[in-house]
């Protein structure tokens, strides 16, 4: 590979082994809160509130604000570091207000909110005052973790991508913590009910303590976290007019998942905790790797666009994202569907986390991951779109992906119960990814994968991985616990996969293996 292609695969093997570091911590995170709360109504209560919650953190804050912000940003620096240092003051001052705006918005609008968005809830009035309530407590987690992500994008422009990466992980801890504590005895006295309350605020507490993490990192690159006068502010406003509605595009995993905890209020019990858990495990490679391409490669395409405005230079870029991408996301769909219920079982089934609710949460895990190809197509095509500063085209692809996600979504439910929830999602986001894909060739000439040869020899080992997969679990899965039949699984078919793309010929694989295999 060139030196390029090496300092890329550099990149974002350390963003992608902080994003694993952190993505280990949410997972234990998630399997101690359904182990102590079991997936009921409870859990879909706290859930619901989170999703809320989440939809504007994703969208006006992390991979959104990254997407707007850093190009821009770029645009500056191309001037000069005093004008970059600037625009930062100025987007940081309207970041705060912006996000202590919604978060107080969001308190108080939390039942209207509720009603919207978990309709079902209403025949339970218990249920529905602590969802609203929920949401009032996570409200202010909006504010410090909207200004994290500024700095973990500001951050990222400077090309350090390990340790902002890593950030995050205070979130997870501060929850394992209070759960831990919680089944020590203490806080013994109060209900159910009041300890999901007490993990809500320490939750929304937990975005300060992310951003003290942050802090130091970003005055080392002489960015200064003070407040702007307004006049500095309402520029960085006009700036991001223009890109903050299309950057929405890159939360569209978090806005699909709404439509759906919509149309589960009005399902059985467990079924919004179901559809957490489940696009956790799915999300766990797209994050990883998709998102880490994107990252990488985002403030190197702004950087090309900045400079040059030649959309062709950025062509060796999109390659080894969309590459990277590909590697992972076809193999880890294939086996996410063969291995869904051993995944579930293994991972949640704990504590009060019953069979039933794992059979539930491994259907939706099945029918989700066949759109994981698309959900990583997509946030490199957007990226893409961003780095060549085209910032209308992925908000008209959201809006109709969510459009057709909504119109699927309700007969698919009515046929298949949850699982339909989760086809609907994924074949909008396929429609969304043809989309995109079509029109990155258009505009670029770049085709998504470069070499068609490349993509086929992808493609034919995930498929010799299938059948290996699938012949260890008919033969196995009998005699072996969840966990054993899950890692005997993923052994044998990363090893047939990986084996597969060395006997294609696909040198490709070095991009994921760092030239170890």
């Amino acid at each position: 590979m060139s030196e390029k292609s090496n300092l890329f695969a550099k990149n974002v093997s350390g963003f992608a082994f902080a994003s694993l570091i952190t993505k280990l911590l949410g997972y234990a995170r998630d399997v101690l809160l359904v182990a102590f709360f079991g997936g009921g109504a409870l859990t879909d209560a706290y859930y619901a509130a989170f999703r809320l919650v989440n939809v504007f953190r994703r969208t006006a804050g992390e991979g959104a604000i990254n997407a707007a912000f850093i190009p821009l940003l770029e645009k500056e620096r191309a001037k000069s570091e005093e004008d970059a240092k600037a625009f930062f003051s100025s987007v940081w001052t309207l970041i705060l207000c912006v996000s202590a705006a919604l978060a107080l918005a969001g308190i108080l609008l939390r039942r209207p909110l509720v009603k919207v968005f978990t309709g079902g809830f209403a025949a339970n009035p218990e249920q529905f005052a602590l969802t609203a309530l929920l949401t009032a407590v996570l409200m202010p987690h909006l504010i410090f973790v909207n200004a994290a992500a500024l700095v973990q994008a500001a951050l990222n422009a400077a090309r350090r991508f390990f340790a902002p990466a890593l950030a995050p992980a205070v979130f997870s801890l501060s929850i394992i913590a209070c759960l831990l504590f919680m089944h020590a005895g203490f806080a013994a006295s109060l209900n159910p009910a009041h300890k999901m309350t007490l993990l809500a605020a320490v939750a929304s507490a937990s975005g300060l303590a992310q951003l003290a993490v942050l802090a130091p990192m970003i005055r080392k690159e002489g960015f200064c976290l003070g407040l702007s006068a307004p006049g500095r502010a309402i520029n960085g406003a006009q700036a991001l007019a223009l890109a903050i509605p299309a950057a929405a595009a890159l939360a569209q995993d978090q806005l699909s998942m709404l439509i759906n905890t919509v149309y589960a209020s009005f399902l059985a019990p467990g079924s919004i905790t179901a559809i957490y858990n489940s696009a956790r495990i799915v999300q766990f490679p797209v994050s990883l790797f998709a998102v880490s391409a994107a990252a990488v490669s985002l403030p190197e395409l702004s950087r090309m666009s900045a400079i040059s405005g030649d959309k062709r230079a950025n062509a060796a870029t999109l390659e080894h994202a969309f590459k990277t991408t590909a590697l992972i996301m076809l193999p880890a769909a294939i086996g996410l569907v063969f291995l869904s219920l051993p995944v579930s079982r293994a991972l949640f089934e704990h504590g009060r986390f019953t069979y039933e609710q794992s059979a539930l949460t491994s259907q939706a895990i099945l029918f989700l991951a066949l759109g994981l190809p698309a959900f990583g197509a997509n946030k490199i095509a957007v990226s893409a779109f961003y780095g060549a500063g085209k910032n209308t085209l992925p908000i008209k692809v959201l809006f109709l992906q969510l459009g057709a996600n909504a119109l699927l979504g309700f007969p698919l439910m009515r046929a298949m119960g949850l699982k339909g929830l989760m086809l609907a999602t994924s074949l909008s986001s396929w429609g969304a990814a043809v989309f995109l894909l079509s029109r990155l060739e258009k505009d670029t000439g770049f085709s998504g994968l470069g070499d068609k040869r490349t993509f086929l020899k992808i493609a034919a080992a995930a498929a010799a991985m299938g059948f290996a997969v699938m012949a260890v679990k008919l033969s196995f899965e009998r005699f072996l616990s969840p966990a054993a039949m899950t890692a005997l699984g993923v052994a044998s078919g990363l090893t047939v996969y990986f084996w597969a793309l060395k006997a294609l010929g696909c040198e490709d694989r070095k991009l994921v293996t760092r030239g170890l295999f």
